[in-house]
């Protein structure tokens, strides 16, 4: 074979491996997780003021940040409430009109309209925070919350204190809220876009994914 032609064999086989990236790759500015390809459902649940929220109405062309928290919580909860108004005191008055806070409770059996005010208050968390009033198992509200769990991945137990069993979603007694969540950010369409364990925080790079989604507005 013609040397000139074995070298630029050999310059392709060293050149190529590097330009041989997936879409995802190349497609993911983000520092969080990717999400790929997942809408948010649209859904309606009440106010810690006692107001009805409709998702789809009230973030209409806005980047929407959501953490599922619970105020009986005394570890990791307070700590993302807490990177939550970091970012929130840090954002200009235009960011905030295209950026819409939520936090959504794990804990509706406990997080009623009254402690989610007194819990807004103590963690000056000056966002929207939902939950439901009607805690029946079979209930429409009840029903919305479960949905909007699935929807965005939310692992969730209750434990009971009282037996050795475990109650699943339903109206519990003397129990523990074990659930893996994480924060996730919601671009301007509706889009699931960015996932943020619980654990993984880094305050200024979750305001970077945040700032990049706002940018898509414009």
């Amino acid at each position: 074979m013609n040397r000139s032609i074995i070298s630029l064999v050999m310059a392709l086989i060293i050149i190529l491996p590097g330009c041989m990236t997936t879409d995802t790759e190349q497609e993911n500015p983000f520092h969080g997780d990717f999400i790929d390809s997942r809408d948010v459902n649209d859904f309606d649940l009440i106010t810690s003021d006692n107001q009805s929220y409709n998702f789809q109405q009230e973030t209409e062309n806005k980047v929407v940040i959501i953490a599922f928290l619970f105020t009986n919580c005394y570890d990791i909860c307070p700590i993302v409430t807490y990177n939550l108004g970091m970012i929130h005191d840090t954002l200009t008055q235009s960011q905030k009109e295209s950026i819409e806070f939520l936090t959504i409770t794990v804990d509706p059996w406990r997080d009623n309209i009254t402690t989610l005010s007194e819990w807004k208050l103590a963690t000056q968390s000056n966002w929207t925070h939902l939950t439901i009033n009607n805690l029946d198992s079979d209930s429409e509200e009840m029903q919305e919350l479960n949905g909007i769990w699935n929807n965005f991945d939310v692992g969730l137990l209750i434990e009971e204190n009282e037996t050795t069993g475990t109650s699943g979603r339903h109206h519990p007694g003397d129990y523990n809220v074990n659930h893996t969540t994480g924060t996730v950010i919601v671009d301007h369409l509706g889009n699931q876009r960015v996932w943020w364990g619980d654990y993984d925080w880094i305050v200024d790079l979750v305001k970077e994914d945040l700032l990049y989604l706002v940018s898509e507005i414009e």
